[in-house]
């Protein structure tokens, strides 16, 4: 980037920090308080040489957050929004340092600034939830691992993990991403297609996998999520409820009662009501691997329902039940379907599900390293969309969040590099 370039750049993103600070004033006043919070809010008052604080019911990085800002609500606002805009600015740098074509970089940065924008991922920055955060470590994640491809550096692949685990520990969920990719960079290496250091990555994603799968079975994270899909998926489905008792649960008429209910519903029955000591120990010691199995006795239908809740998932049309009531949209809702994808979801997911496999076959990360970083960032879309879907009945659209915007950040940057290339063929013609 040259010094025109970056003078550019430095406009645009003074504008656009001006633009996110200024307009969002009313909202970082009077940012939204849900259920949830009093749980973070909670943690944030443990000690942090107390382990609870980093083993409890939530992961840590949130509660950190609020620890940091005293418990200040406006301030852990004002601090997700100041690292929202961070990162943002730093993928749209890096996406733009990877490119060749001039104007293309600067639509680069519009674009994905602009993306940043849409009341789908910028409105979470005036809630006190973990998803603004998981939002933005995982931009910041993909900005680095950018970054990396340009040059192994240690420092580089050093700051790439320690953002790894912040993000790992934000969401549980995150850490399945990064045992996703993981799995993705040790078949790159077998294939030859990476060189064996990569390895270095797939090893720390997995040990912070591992790492985030104990602690949460030291809080017992799964355990609310794993009641909701029983209550609300499980004891109704008759053919679901036949093998879970032949895993062994005690199917009673007190736990049939529960059905359709959430784990916090009908006065917390789920983990009070006495009659289902018996449940709550064999949900304990067989609750988790049964329900695991029970997803891979039937892949196809396990599958297909995730993928038929998908287009319900990205549009998420009651967002607005979760806004700051003093929170304005800066891109406004009709614009924004044109930046992120509302509809046609699953076709979008094939044609870039297509594109990523034809990269694969056509080796284009030689002509561009950032082909590289679309096929790991699409590829492992439908996983998370599974596990996603599956690992919880209460809120999957908010939960499906990242989802959507690992869709959005695939489809802008396969166009970038299609327009890269499409310029390049008449270039040469």
């Amino acid at each position: 980037m040259n010094r025109r370039q970056k003078i550019i750049f430095a406009l645009i993103f003074f504008v656009y920090l001006a633009a996110r600070f200024t307009l969002n004033l009313p909202a970082l006043s009077k940012p939204r308080e849900l259920a949830d919070t009093v749980s973070y809010l909670r943690i944030s008052n443990v000690p942090l040489t107390d382990e609870k604080f980093w083993g409890d019911g939530r992961p840590f990085v949130f509660p950190l957050l609020l620890k940091l800002a005293g418990q200040n609500v406006e301030l852990a606002s004002a601090l997700q929004l100041g690292f929202s805009t961070l990162a943002w600015a730093l993928l749209a740098l890096t996406v733009s340092a990877s490119l060749r074509t001039v104007w293309l970089r600067l639509l680069s940065i519009g674009i994905l600034l602009a993306l940043s924008l849409v009341p789908h991922l910028a409105s979470w920055d005036f809630v006190i939830l973990t998803e603004s955060l998981s939002v933005s470590w995982f931009v910041l994640f993909l900005a680095l691992g950018i970054w990396l491809s340009m040059e192994w550096r240690t420092d580089k692949v050093l700051t790439l993990c320690v953002v790894a685990l912040f993000f790992a520990f934000t969401r549980d969920t995150n850490a399945y991403i990064l045992l996703m990719l993981a799995g993705l960079l040790v078949l790159a290496v077998i294939f030859r297609w990476m060189q064996p250091r990569v390895l270095i990555l797939a090893g720390f994603f997995l040990f912070t996998f591992f790492i985030s799968n104990l602690t949460s079975d030291i809080g017992a994270r799964w355990v609310f999520p794993l009641n909701n899909v029983i209550g609300r998926r499980v004891l109704s489905n008759t053919e679901a409820l036949d093998y879970f008792r032949s895993c062994g649960m005690p199917v009673t008429p007190e736990l049939m009662a529960l059905e359709g209910e959430f784990a916090n519903g009908n006065d917390r029955a789920f983990y009070t009501e006495p009659a289902l000591n018996e449940y709550r120990s064999w949900l304990n010691e067989h609750g988790k691997t049964c329900y695991m199995k029970w997803l891979l006795s039937d892949p196809v239908h396990s599958v297909g329902e995730a993928l038929g809740q998908f287009q319900g998932l990205i549009t998420f049309t009651e967002l607005d039940k979760f806004y700051s009531r003093r929170y304005d949209p800066i891109i406004p809702n009709f614009a924004e379907p044109f930046l992120y994808p509302l509809k046609f979801i699953l076709p979008i997911w094939v044609a870039l599900s297509v594109a990523a496999l034809t990269a694969i076959w056509k080796r284009a990360w030689t002509v561009n390293r950032l082909w590289g970083i679309f096929i790991l960032l699409c590829l492992p879309i439908l996983p998370h969309l599974f596990i996603v879907w599956h690992g919880d009945a209460m809120a999957p659209e908010r939960h499906a969040l990242s989802v959507g915007l690992q869709l959005a950040l695939s489809l802008w940057l396969f166009i970038f590099l299609a327009l890269e290339q499409g310029v390049e063929y008449f270039q040469r013609r």
